[in-house]
């Protein structure tokens, strides 16, 4: 039976990574008293998640700055360990604005009716860190692009372009 987590509220939350540019992983961590609760997300994810947190935040009248983020504290806790990977990810808030709500179901098989549901409930101090420091990591990893064609290279700058080698089309 996957597990499940309801945090209301939460203590602290964050959305990072570890790892190189290219090879990250993206986590989702809270904590609530003594417990602490990480789920792997994808970086379009944590992508979005940033997005959609900041539009939410404009509409209370919060906008994230840089002023916002602190990266020592909002970097993951060790250790990082997973309860399971994230399928999707809701965030809504309350008629006030004064509450939010992170909601995340397991990525589980289609046949599977045991999927893990995670709810972390947090004022706006916590979605202000957690979306300012989600789109610094997003940012932080964003690898050089091909001048040709626009795709992100490898760290090591190498990559298979295919305006050069015509291995695949160039819009997709």
């Amino acid at each position: 039976m996957s597990e499940s987590f309801e945090l209301d509220p939460v203590d602290w939350i964050t959305a990072g990574a570890l790892g190189e540019p290219g090879e990250r992983t993206f986590y989702l961590q809270a904590t609530q008293s003594e417990g602490l609760v990480a789920l792997v997300v994808e970086k379009p994810q944590v992508e979005h998640l940033a997005q959609v947190a900041q539009e939410l935040l404009a509409r209370v009248d919060v906008v994230v700055t840089p002023d916002d983020l602190d990266t020592n504290e909002q970097q993951l806790r060790e250790p990082v360990v997973p309860a399971w990977r994230a399928g999707s990810l809701a965030v809504g808030m309350d008629e006030d604005g004064e509450r939010f709500l992170l909601e995340a179901h397991e990525l589980t098989d289609d046949d599977d009716n045991d999927q893990g549901v995670a709810r972390f409930w947090m004022g706006r101090e916590h979605l202000v860190g957690m979306a300012a420091y989600a789109a610094f990591v997003v940012e932080a990893g964003a690898r050089p692009t091909c001048e040709l064609c626009d795709r992100p290279t490898e760290t090591d700058g190498s990559h298979v372009c295919p305006v050069l080698n015509g291995h695949s089309p160039l819009f997709v």
